[in-house]
């Protein structure tokens, strides 16, 4: 072999080693996922997570209880009560739980209830208590038997009236017989002594 030729050889080797240790790059390591605009990229959260409480039930609007359900106010009302009305005596309240008409009579039979904290007496003196049908411009008297004696609740020992102590909390029910209106009359005012009127009273029928 010449020297050319040999130089020629060399020079190929040389070439070829040249390209062999020409490595490729190492590849480059995986960009993560652009995150989207103005949100921070953060750890993934563990793969087993505990799981959440239960949800606290809905508050009601404004965050507040519901209110319970007040008493009625004075002069309102309850179930199975006529007409209410407050009376002179303190805490007490005079309600009307039945004014009904049989015949030729009227009865009334009136609540008193002390809802306050003191013991009170209420005084009912039968000849000031009355009906007035306001349309007719007539009154009607609590009715008396043939001694006398008021057709009503009385006290012990007493033909006009009735009275005792009504225990703070407690109650008692008193009554009184009236000549019964017409049946054409509907309405009408009750009047005990005491007591503001109870105005245009249905009258209750058999």
């Amino acid at each position: 072999m010449t020297w050319k030729a040999a130089g020629v050889v060399a020079l190929g080797f040389a070439v070829a080693s040249a390209a062999c240790s020409r490595e490729a790059p190492p590849p480059a390591a995986t960009a993560a996922p652009a995150a989207a605009p103005g949100i921070v990229a953060t750890a993934a959260a563990p793969a087993a997570a505990a799981a959440a409480p239960a949800a606290a039930p809905a508050a009601a609007p404004g965050g507040a209880a519901a209110p319970a359900a007040a008493a009625p106010p004075g002069g309102t009302p309850a179930a199975g009560v006529l007409a209410r009305e407050e009376t002179k005596w303190p805490g007490v309240v005079a309600e009307v739980t039945e004014f009904r008409r049989k015949g030729n009579t009227l009865t009334a039979k009136v609540r008193f209830r002390n809802g306050g904290t003191a013991d009170a007496e209420p005084d009912i003196k039968y000849e000031e208590a009355y009906l007035m049908d306001a349309g007719a411009g007539k009154k009607y008297s609590v009715l008396k038997d043939e001694n006398g004696s008021y057709i009503a609740a009385l006290r012990q020992g007493w033909k006009d009236r009735w009275y005792d102590k009504v225990a703070a909390g407690q109650e008692m029910v008193v009554w009184a017989k009236f000549p019964a209106p017409p049946v054409e009359v509907k309405a009408v005012t009750l009047q005990l002594p005491g007591v503001p009127p109870f105005d245009d009273l249905a009258i209750q029928d058999f």
